[in-house]
């Protein structure tokens, strides 16, 4: 996962400096007006989606963490710390999620023509926009490779309570803190969310901006693909469902 969210992380970024190369200097890219605004929107997508990560990675992964400590008695000191990830991250994510709106919003006057002064302010929250997204993604990034670490911990201890007290037993063997099956499941959850929110840039196209010809096929293609793929991920590995796995690991 800590792999997953850096690298997502860094196509974020990427999108957001696309987006604002095509609307400052759009004859030197060969961009249009309407190539700007579907690269803004796809990338103020990838960033909402980047935030709202965080908070199913700590809502998701504290819940199973608390469960898991409560039923086998352990150290209380990794749900302190989880809450306070949660504390040190949500707001600014949730400011970076307000910050992206503002920063569309104003995309949307633009668009329409009404007032020249909405370019400018348009302008000035790009580039605000790029510096607080990729400051807050650098803290949701060290927060997701410490809580990597405390979990690893977690199951550390709660494999040592199933572990019978005979010194002549061989330490067993260090193994992976996660199966790679877990990402695939983690990745057909975040297909899921994109597959529903890729309709928010379509309502934002369609009723906000008015523009009448936005490809309604495309975006129910993406859509459908998204959403199949996501669920079928989900089921195909449900087994190594991160809460369950951790239960079925220590049960077994």
């Amino acid at each position: 996962m800590t792999r997953f969210f850096g690298l997502f992380a860094l196509i974020c970024s990427a999108a957001l400096l696309v987006a604002i190369a095509f609307g400052m200097f759009p004859h030197a890219f060969g961009a249009t007006p309407s190539q700007h605004i579907l690269v803004g929107l796809t990338a103020a997508l990838l960033c909402v989606s980047l935030h709202c990560l965080i908070f199913a990675i700590f809502t998701g992964s504290g819940k199973d963490t608390r469960l898991l400590v409560q039923d086998l008695h352990l150290n209380q000191e990794a749900v302190l710390r989880m809450k306070r990830f949660k504390r040190e991250v949500f707001p600014p994510a949730l400011y970076a999620i307000g910050w992206i709106l503002l920063l569309t919003t104003f995309g949307g006057i633009v668009a329409l023509g009404q007032h020249v002064w909405a370019r400018w302010v348009h302008l000035a929250l790009a580039w605000f926009t790029f510096y607080y997204n990729a400051r807050v993604s650098l803290l949701e990034y060290r927060a997701v490779v410490e809580n990597a670490r405390l979990l690893e911990g977690v199951n550390a201890q709660a494999e040592k309570v199933f572990v019978p007290s005979n010194s002549d037993l061989p330490e067993p063997a260090e193994g992976p803190p996660l199966a790679w099956e877990t990402h695939v499941y983690a990745l057909g959850k975040f297909l899921c969310f994109l597959g529903w929110n890729v309709w928010l840039p379509y309502i934002y196209l369609r009723y906000i901006v008015s523009w009448l010809n936005t490809p309604f096929p495309l975006f129910l293609g993406l859509s459908v693909a998204c959403l199949a793929g996501g669920y079928y991920l989900r089921w195909r590995y449900r087994e190594f469902r991160p809460g369950r796995q951790s239960l079925g690991t220590v049960g077994g």
